[in-house]
This record gives structure tokens, C-alpha cells and sequence, in this order.
């Protein structure tokens, strides 16, 4: 029996989502709960993720057929995201791990608008013009004009004569110039060497071999769609619960928290392989701290190697019966969770 999630097709817009459980049909669910692994607040409620244990009733509840129907209000869809999340229903005993849907959170009502006008601005004010000024007066003036003779100029002295310049002795007659010689002689070279080159036989060209076509490249391998994929991607591929197995055990170094969600992924198909890889995160025996869970659970150990074992893995057995021995040392002690883990999986 696995249950199925969908977005309910009587209140579209409203976030509500439906929770299908095959032959529940009969049944009571007072309240649903969802968790998830390696956060602080790991618990969903009315209000959002909490620290607290949350509980969340349904809205409506009623059969169809040999089904039980469960009708989720809008505060799931608000926080949940798409992809694996672990789903409890203690009234009929469900704890797995299930795939959450697209689902549109519930749409918000339209907010009004509002405005206010802009005050007119002010018209400037005109500033008043200046006066011309007035022309200035003539100055009116009674003072005597006196004439003075003005003073003698003496001439220049005369100029000195220049002295005659000196005589030069007569040039010799120039020398004819050689520089027409040499450029014929430079032409009638150049012209011979011209003839040369184009009458002399040209020498055969050597003859060069083809270089070897280069082999092509290797063909580049197809790339994995899964490498950087979420969990919710790799659910919505439906690959075998092996493939889905091994992408979880090569993310457990890096991202702890997604190779947990595949691991688990894979165990709720039956795989028996990853029924006890999920087994020896939770046994205290093998628990490794800081990874995607934050403490050992005996209890859900002892249930994971019990289904590990009836599928099918033989290496289940072993590693059972130690947690076996511990569980009763501490069940001597007075520890009702380990009373309680014997009675229920080792009856």
C-alpha cells in the first residue's frame, strides 16, 4: 500500500491537496504529520516547519470505493516543497516516505492601490525693472588753455662708410661628376642578372609526401542526466530502486541530506540492498555523527533489518542479532524503548 498525493480538483487556486490511501476505506484520521530529516525545525504545523511535534487535521475525510480520502488544507501546499517527505499517520500506523507534488500555494488576495496629487507649484514672481540711468553731465570748466613751443630736435650724426669687401682668389674649374658612370654600370649589372634568372633552367621541385589523415577524437560520452538532479527530479525519472540506490551511496559524502532521501527512496520499493544500507544509518552500531541524521534510532534499525532480511539479503542477519544483544542489555536496564523494539520485531 503506498499512499498518493494530488491537487484537489474541487478547489482549484486554493493550495488544497488530496491524500489518496488505498483499502483505508472505513477509517479514521484525526491528524496527518510530515517530517524531515537533518533540519532543526523538522516537524510541519499550522503555521510552518517547528521545533515541536506538529500535527496537521484534514480538512475534509470520506471514502472512495475501498479508499480513504483525506482533503489537506492550504498550509501544507504553503510549505512543503516538491519531492520525497516522510508522512506519519499514527491512527493507521503509516511512517514512510512518499513524493509531494507540484501544488500552487493558495493565491492571495489583490492588494489596492492608492495615490494622492501633487500640490500645483507656485508661479514665479516677476522681479520690477530698474531705472536708466541718466547720462552724466558735462562738467562745465573755466581754466585757461596755455600753448608751450616744444623743445629742438638735434640731427642724426651722418652714417660711417662701409668698409670694401675682401677680394677672393679665382676657383679652379669643377671636376666632371663620375656619379652617371656608376649608375649605368649599377643598371647594365642588374639587367645581367635579370637575363640570368630567366633563361637558367629552374631546378625540379621536391616532391613531399602526404601526411597521414589524423584519427578522429573519441566520441565524448553521453552525459549522466542524474549528475546534478535533485531527489525530486530522480523520483519523477522512475529508475530502478539499484540505480537509485547507487546515486544516493555517491552523495553521502557531499550532500548527506539527499543521498538519505534516495537511499529511502529506493527502500520503500522493497530494494533489499538499500533496505540495509538505510538499516546501518540508523544502528547505533554504524551510526556516523554530523551526517543527514542527527542521532542513532535502535528502534527504527531493528524494523529496517528485519525487512532488509525478508527480502531477500542474507548479509542482514548478522548485523540483526548484534543489535539484538544490545537491545536486550538495555531492555535488563530498566529501557522500555528497548522492551518495546524486542517485543515488536523479534516476537
Amino acid at each position: 500500500m503506498r499512499p498518493r498525493i494530488e491537487e484537489d480538483p474541487h478547489r482549484p487556486g486554493e493550495g488544497c491537496a488530496r491524500l489518496v490511501l488505498p483499502g483505508m476505506a472505513g477509517r479514521e484520521a484525526p491528524f496527518v504529520t510530515f517530517t524531515r530529516e537533518g533540519f532543526g525545525a523538522d516537524s510541519l504545523g499550522p503555521d510552518g516547519w517547528q521545533v515541536a511535534a506538529g500535527r496537521l487535521p484534514p480538512l475534509e475525510s470520506g471514502a472512495e470505493g475501498d479508499d480513504l480520502v483525506l482533503v489537506l488544507g492550504p498550509e501544507a501546499a504553503e510549505h512543503l516543497e516538491p519531492g520525497p517527505v516522510r508522512l506519519g499517520i499514527p491512527a493507521l500506523g503509516i511512517d514512510q516516505v512518499v513524493v509531494w507534488p507540484e501544488i500552487a500555494p493558495a493565491q492571495s488576495g489583490k492588494r489596492g492601490g492608492f495615490g494622492a496629487n501633487r500640490p500645483g507649484q507656485a508661479q514665479p514672481r516677476r522681479m520690477p525693472g530698474r531705472a536708466a540711468a541718466a547720462p552724466p553731465k558735462p562738467v562745465e570748466s573755466d581754466a585757461t588753455v596755455v600753448l608751450r613751443a616744444a623743445p629742438r630736435v638735434e640731427p642724426p650724426p651722418p652714417p660711417r662708410p662701409l668698409d670694401p669687401p675682401p677680394i677672393r682668389p679665382p676657383e679652379a674649374p669643377a671636376q666632371p661628376s663620375r656619379l652617371p658612370l656608376i649608375l649605368l654600370a649599377l643598371i647594365l649589372l642588374a639587367g645581367g642578372g635579370a637575363a640570368a634568372w630567366w633563361f637558367w633552367p629552374a631546378p625540379d621541385a621536391p616532391v613531399v609526401a602526404a601526411a597521414p589523415p589524423t584519427p578522429a577524437p573519441p566520441a565524448a560520452p553521453p552525459a549522466d542526466p542524474t549528475a546534478n538532479a535533485t531527489p525530486a527530479e530522480i523520483a519523477a525519472m522512475n529508475l530502478p530502486p539499484a540505480r537509485v540506490l547507487e546515486i544516493g551511496r555517491a552523495r553521502q559524502a557531499n550532500r548527506p541530506q539527499d543521498a538519505l532521501l534516495l537511499i529511502e527512496l529506493a527502500a520503500e520499493a522493497g530494494h533489499a540492498p538499500a533496505l540495509s544500507a538505510l538499516a546501518r544509518l540508523y544502528d547505533p552500531a554504524t551510526f556516523t555523527p554530523g551526517g543527514a541524521l542527527s542521532a542513532a534510532n535502535p528502534t527504527k534499525a531493528a524494523e529496517l533489518w528485519r525487512r532488509a532480511e525478508q527480502a531477500g539479503d542474507a548479509g542482514a542477519a548478522a548485523p540483526r542479532a548484534v543489535l539484538r544483544q544490545r537491545l536486550e542489555a538495555a531492555a535488563r536496564n530498566g529501557d522500555t524503548l528497548a522492551q518495546l523494539a524486542l517485543r515488536d520485531f523479534w516476537p
